[in-house]
């Protein structure tokens, strides 16, 4: 007990503690007096022990954050092209990687920011998100 009022007076003086001061602190000992000093205990939720329905009633009160686009900033911002294959190109395109098909001619593509292409439907729904699906930069600037 006397190594243990040693290594909180130092603490209380504020000295750096060594590796060997901090291992005679007993857990319990000192999660005890952490606790004692948290002032939001009450306020903390522990949804890792939290069943399946206090999960969904949480769900209700905290709402739904979106952080994502407005359908009318998407069709403001989102470069729109169509799709022309070349004949006799030695490399295919890269199918959507949203829905995973092909590109046909005359489809509407949409381009992000960051230069990459999707199907325009594709990359609509998914900027709900606002994420490029594969470089995870920001799809388009607000």
């Amino acid at each position: 007990m006397g190594q243990i009022r040693n290594v909180l007076d130092l603490m209380r003086r504020g000295e750096n503690l060594r590796f060997e001061d901090v291992m005679i602190l007993d857990q319990s000992v000192f999660l005890g007096v952490a606790d004692i000093h948290d002032r939001h205990r009450d306020m903390r939720l522990d949804v890792d022990n939290m069943s399946y329905e206090e999960l969904l009633a949480l769900e209700e009160r905290i709402g739904n954050v979106s952080t994502g686009l407005s359908e009318e900033a998407i069709l403001n911002r989102l470069k729109r092209q169509k799709y022309s294959s070349t004949p006799g190109a030695q490399s295919e395109a890269e199918p959507c990687c949203i829905c995973q098909e092909e590109y046909n001619d005359g489809e509407n593509l949409g381009t992000l920011e960051c230069g990459h292409n999707f199907h325009a439907d594709c990359i609509k729904q998914w900027l709900c998100k606002n994420l490029c699906p594969i470089c995870k930069t920001t799809g388009l600037t607000k």
